[in-house]
């Protein structure tokens, strides 16, 4: 279960309001605050709910933020099911249709990922959570190159590498734009380092 708990999916009232801190954050995000800028006040004011209804549903600034970041990585494990799904060979086509997504994902919450990152860097609990997060895509990975040939010891080395590259290469193309590349020939480079490995785990 992520940041919010199971109250928060059985009581519309609560999840409502839990939205509404949620969406005012983005808004504040977007339009150009960063997380160190943020203060409790200012969220409620723009959610147009109280300090005392913030504190009843969140901890603090730093629950808010990873509850935002629960939902933003669901939303990239779900771009990247073609890629997981089943225990067969995955294709060509579904390993680019995975890598696409999860980089669209990325620049629909960029100003979430340039927040985290910001945050991560003086906040070692907002990292180890953003570590986290890049886990649940290892473990992903593991388990298909795994499934693709490689032994249990080097397929959990080679996930932790690609995903660890395509972190960085995700946030320098999406978040901070500074790659120099379309997103085209960003993923196409993507999917040849990652079909290398899959052709070379299936030679085994």
């Amino acid at each position: 279960m992520g940041v919010l708990d199971k109250r928060s999916r059985d009581d519309p009232r609560r999840h409502a309001t839990e939205h509404a801190f949620l969406r005012a954050t983005e808004a504040l995000l977007t339009e150009g605050s960063s997380f160190a800028d943020l203060n409790v006040r200012r969220v409620a004011e723009r959610a147009g709910r109280t300090r005392t209804a913030f504190y009843a549903h969140f901890e603090d600034r730093r629950e808010l933020l990873l509850a935002l970041l629960d939902e933003a990585a669901g939303e990239g494990l779900a771009a990247i099911g073609p890629f997981l799904a089943g225990d067969g060979p995955v294709g060509r086509d579904e390993l680019t249709a995975s890598l696409r997504g999860l980089l669209g994902t990325i620049r629909r919450h960029a100003v979430l990922v340039r927040a985290v990152v910001e945050a991560a860097s003086y906040d070692e609990q907002i990292a180890a959570y953003w570590d986290g997060v890049i886990g649940r895509f290892i473990t992903g990975t593991r388990h298909r190159l795994h499934a693709e040939g490689l032994g249990a010891d080097e397929a959990t080395a080679t996930a932790t590498a690609l995903c660890w590259m395509n972190e960085r290469t995700c946030y320098q193309q999406a978040v901070r734009g500074q790659t120099g590349l379309d997103d085209d020939t960003a993923v196409a480079a993507l999917v040849e380092v990652w079909w290398s490995v899959l052709l070379a785990a299936r030679s085994r």
